[in-house]
């Protein structure tokens, strides 16, 4: 399975949810660019294979609400899982199905956006920070797997053949060559939806917030150059080293701003509504960054009139390339941002 490199050729560092993602979930997560035919071959095999356990799951979902529909409390119980299993079957091998795609999107992340510790150590804190409420998100839904293990035990004790979800077979299921198997299907559909949602959740949030540091990086970087470009108190070229500078900054972030529309061309619907907003807050002020970056002082250190023009044209530029945030929408219905998730929830 694809292991994620940074540009020098070294393993990149994963969080640990990305880890237990990438190793629980073969559905998903992609193979490595390099693998060979039987590889590939072996890997579809095992998707549609899954395709065809979770269609088993599906059918006997089903068949227990079915069987249950004039019991109201039973047909609650059953419906919520019920409907989390075709979600997940849905989004998971609708996701196998661009495999190659997500691996694209990985590596050109791990090029171009990833803000390494050793580079920016405080903006990686900055991003651990951010990413903690989502860790802890992962934390709740590994309990969760974990709880599928008491099934078994109380199965043992109190001499049960239950399964861990319910269901209705049209046979005999208790029947023990029938009753192990299946159950060994249960714990595989469950560590698969169970990865999903913490893994897609962390592997989203990191792209976010790493794409958020990087947006921040450049009002930083700007800044920077522009009080080391006034402390030299040179009035003859300070507007074209200043518009120089500018040029640079923009094509970084124009790179940027191109990563953005892949991603969002890969993501469909997220749900990630502090991250969302955390994103959209630092985008929505990337045209006053462009405005309030000294370059007013520039052009009154420079004596170059012609220069100036061309710089104020620039800066006009930047900040009009800027004039509108970039945002994830759900479906183009409304903003991923923790706004529109209050709103929902009270809704």
């Amino acid at each position: 399975r694809y292991r994620r490199r940074l540009p020098g050729g070294e393993l990149a560092p994963m969080p640990w949810p990305v880890s237990l993602y990438r190793v629980l979930n073969h559905v998903a997560w992609p193979l490595e660019a390099e693998s060979g035919r039987w590889t590939v071959f072996l890997d579809k095999l095992m998707i549609f294979l899954g395709f065809l356990v979770f269609c088993e799951h599906n059918e006997v979902d089903f068949h227990y609400l079915i069987a249950n529909r004039q019991d109201m409390d039973n047909v609650l119980t059953g419906m919520p899982t019920y409907l989390i299993l075709v979600e997940m079957q849905i989004r998971c091998f609708q996701l196998a199905w661009h495999k190659d795609r997500f691996r694209a999107l990985l590596q050109r992340f791990y090029a171009e956006i990833y803000v390494s510790e050793e580079m920016e150590p405080h903006l990686f804190a900055s991003i651990q920070r951010q990413m903690l409420a989502t860790r802890v998100n992962s934390t709740v839904y590994l309990l969760a797997l974990f709880n599928f293990f008491l099934v078994p035990v109380t199965n043992v004790i109190y001499h049960r053949r239950e399964m861990l979800y319910k269901q209705v077979y049209p046979f005999d299921n208790t029947q023990l060559h029938f009753f192990i198997p299946l159950l060994v299907l249960n714990f595989w559909v469950g560590f698969i939806i169970t990865s999903m949602l913490f893994g897609e959740l962390n592997v989203m949030g990191e792209l976010m917030m790493h794409l958020n540091a990087r947006y921040v990086q450049l009002g930083q970087d700007l800044r920077r150059s522009a009080q080391m470009l006034l402390k030299k108190r040179s009035s003859l070229n300070v507007a074209i080293a200043y518009r120089l500078v500018l040029t640079h900054i923009l094509r970084r972030n124009a790179a940027v701003r191109d990563f953005v529309w892949f991603l969002a061309k890969f993501m469909e619907l997220l749900a990630l509504g502090m991250l969302g907003s955390i994103l959209l807050k630092t985008t929505d002020e990337l045209g006053m960054m462009y405005y309030t970056a000294d370059w007013e002082q520039v052009i009154h250190q420079s004596d170059n009139v012609g220069e100036n023009v061309k710089l104020m044209k620039l800066v006009t530029l930047a900040i009009q390339l800027n004039s509108r945030p970039f945002f994830i929408t759900g479906l183009n219905y409304f903003r991923v941002s923790l706004t529109a998730v209050l709103k929902i929830i009270q809704g």
